[in-house]
């Protein structure tokens, strides 16, 4: 059996190569899960989450690629599980929870500029976007009705593995022996999210020009002295 780590903020992958070049080592790209699956090849795998949510569309792209994969999967929360990593544990045939462990399930967000015409297009599109989340939630066989769902969404607050596992949300909790673990702790980073602005971007892309820039210097010169070798020995 192989465990695989879905840690931190989820982003896609052009992002993460960025953010990890600036030193961020807890974000999970869908690169990352298609790399441990391919390595894995088809035996009994368990995600192990950890994670805040992130990009909406990077999490259900990891859950398609769960649902496609050809072995056993579960899904285990361990620390906290939000927004798109609870969209990426629904790919698992099973999910579970630690006892302790922060879950939060929450309607789309985003930013808009514009006119009101731009904010009433903006809000329709968060709507269908919660649409979205609620088909894949539904999707599991134990859930709750839409409408306590969607209830439990607009609240958008942390709550229990048991309490997710009353919506249905999750089908088991693991290790439960008595009181459950203080989440303190897990909510103190819960707020702390990563913002990979456009002067970081250009940062990391004149940093591969640099890199690009040395390697051909490097060349020319391994050339140049392959020349100047050649000519003595003449």
């Amino acid at each position: 059996m192989a465990d695989i780590a879905l840690r931190g903020e989820l982003w896609d992958n052009d992002s993460a190569d960025v953010l990890r070049w600036w030193g961020w080592r807890d974000i999970t790209a869908p690169m990352d899960i298609a790399a441990a699956l391919e390595a894995a090849g088809g035996e009994e795998i368990t995600l192990l989450i950890n994670s805040p949510g992130g990009n909406m569309a990077v999490g259900t792209e990891i859950r398609s690629m769960l649902r496609r994969y050809p072995g056993k999967t579960t899904a285990l929360f361990q620390g906290y599980g939000a927004s798109a990593a609870t969209l990426a544990a629904t790919g698992c045939q099973v999910i579970q929870s630690e006892p302790g462990a922060l879950l939060c399930y929450h309607n789309p967000s985003g930013t808009t500029e514009g006119d009101f015409h731009d904010m009433r297009r903006s809000a329709e599109d968060l709507r269908n976007a919660r649409d979205c989340v609620l088909e894949v939630y539904m999707a599991h066989s134990s859930v709750k009705t839409r409408e306590e769902l969607m209830a439990l969404m607009d609240r958008n607050i942390w709550i229990s593995p048991t309490q997710a596992m009353e919506y249905g949300l999750i089908d088991e909790i693991v290790g439960l022996s008595g009181a459950e673990e203080d989440p303190a702790a897990f909510v103190a980073a819960a707020n702390g999210r990563i913002r990979l602005t456009a002067a970081m971007r250009q940062q990391y892309q004149d940093h591969l020009l640099e890199d690009r820039q040395k390697a051909e210097n490097l060349e020319k010169a391994k050339r140049a002295l392959a020349k100047l070798k050649a000519l003595a020995n003449y």
